[in-house]
């Protein structure tokens, strides 16, 4: 047994009975434990009863005193343990950076921890059965947007921003339900958090993403500007060098109206649309250093002459490699005039060594250079040109583009 006290109740007991027996022994000897059980008179009856009442008696006292014992000690063990359960739940809820409340249905505080009493100027022992909104807004009333008015209708969480003017901050509050085992609601979480910080990196977020979105549309107008000036700057060009002969004014524009009819036709990428757009512009550059009495030359040119004519396709590409934003169209104006059977200049390429945009290029300028007049030739009929696309069709020309240049000019 825990309990000393319920052990001396007990022995007490026995001892009573004990010395009854060592009283009866002397007085009846050997048979005294048969006068016990057998009494003589109602007295003795009656005393007996007692005897054995209070030995009964002393044991069921002191099974109930250390009973008693063992139920305050697990009292006391629990009191200990909701006390220190306590103590950690003041120190976890005090600890955290923001406020926590407890309140009721008439919005009275339950409990608080000392961030709210903080934010009050109120020590934490007078926060209990005050208003919630007297100590939060300082006012006599719930205010509009206070989310316990909410949850009280609605019965779910409810969470709401909101500015402080008094103390300069801004405040995300919620409230939430706690229920019992029978589903009642018994009080109401409130946690409230400063989010003032949030709110300033947020606005200073905002505004750097507006004057990011200000200097995109600051760069993207500069750069539509400047892809302006460079198309015009290609087309003025293009037109200059057309400009040196009667025979070639047009040729580049209309070289590159052809080319670009057959890159759509065959379903290439915008991006190779542009690119195409400026070497076909572009693709007689090389010409500038030929001299102008070879290309007007009214005859058949000489072996020597129609060598120096070759080279425009390698200086087209010389005069153009330093220019690092055109280093993508530099194949297609050296290969413009490659043949897909290797007969071509300059690197008499074949096949699929070929650039496609230099086929294209290459079908569009000789079907342009047979339809125009020459010096040395007045221009032919349409059904020459075409004739001598189809008879060159995978010889001089890739078939599939061929095809496809038919294809448009059946439309037009």
């Amino acid at each position: 047994m825990k309990s000393k006290f319920a052990v001396i109740v007990i022995l007490f007991g026995w001892f009573i009975v004990i010395a009854y027996m060592i009283y009866d022994y002397d007085n009846y000897g050997s048979n005294a434990l048969r006068h016990f059980f057998v009494p003589e008179g109602p007295a003795e009856i009656f005393f007996h009863i007692m005897i054995l009442s209070a030995l009964v008696g002393s044991i069921i006292t002191g099974y109930l005193i250390n009973e008693r014992k063992k139920l305050l000690d697990k009292t006391q063990l629990s009191e200990k343990k909701y006390r220190h359960a306590a103590e950690e739940w003041r120190a976890t809820v005090d600890s955290l950076p923001y406020g926590v409340m407890l309140t009721d249905n008439e919005f009275n505080i339950i409990k608080a921890n000392n961030y709210i009493a903080d934010l009050a100027g109120i020590p934490i022992k007078e926060l209990t059965h005050k208003k919630c909104y007297e100590i939060i807004h300082k006012d006599n009333k719930p205010v509009d947007c206070c989310p316990l008015v909410k949850l009280i209708e609605t019965r779910r969480a409810e969470a709401v921003e909101y500015y402080d003017p008094d103390r300069r901050k801004y405040f995300l509050t919620s409230v939430s339900p706690i229920f019992d085992d029978k589903g009642n609601v018994i009080a109401y979480s409130h946690p409230l958090i400063d989010i003032t910080d949030i709110k300033q990196k947020e606005k200073k977020l905002t505004q750097s993403k507006d004057a990011f979105l200000n200097m995109l549309k600051d760069i993207t107008s500069a750069y539509k500007e400047l892809r302006g000036l460079q198309h015009n700057l290609i087309i003025a060009f293009a037109n200059a060098l057309d400009a040196k002969s009667p025979w070639t004014r047009g040729h580049s524009e209309r070289v590159t109206n052809y080319a670009i009819s057959i890159a759509k036709e065959m379903g290439v990428s915008e991006k190779d649309i542009d690119a195409l757009w400026i070497a076909g512009l572009l693709h007689d550059i090389g010409k500038i250093g030929t001299y102008d009495i070879i290309l007007e030359k009214p005859t058949k040119l000489t072996d020597e002459e129609f060598a120096l004519v070759k080279k425009h396709t390698i200086k087209g590409e010389e005069i153009l490699s330093p220019i690092k934003e055109l280093e993508g169209i530099l194949p297609i104006i050296r290969s413009h005039h490659e043949k897909v059977d290797g007969t071509g200049y300059p690197d008499g390429l074949k096949g699929d060594e070929i650039p496609l945009l230099a086929k294209i290029l290459c079908v569009a300028d000789s079907y342009d250079s047979m339809k125009s007049d020459r010096p040395y030739r007045p221009a032919p009929n349409k059904g020459f040109s075409l004739s001598e696309l189809k008879r060159c069709s995978g010889t001089h020309f890739d078939p599939e583009v061929v095809e496809a240049f038919l294809r448009v000019l059946e439309k037009e």
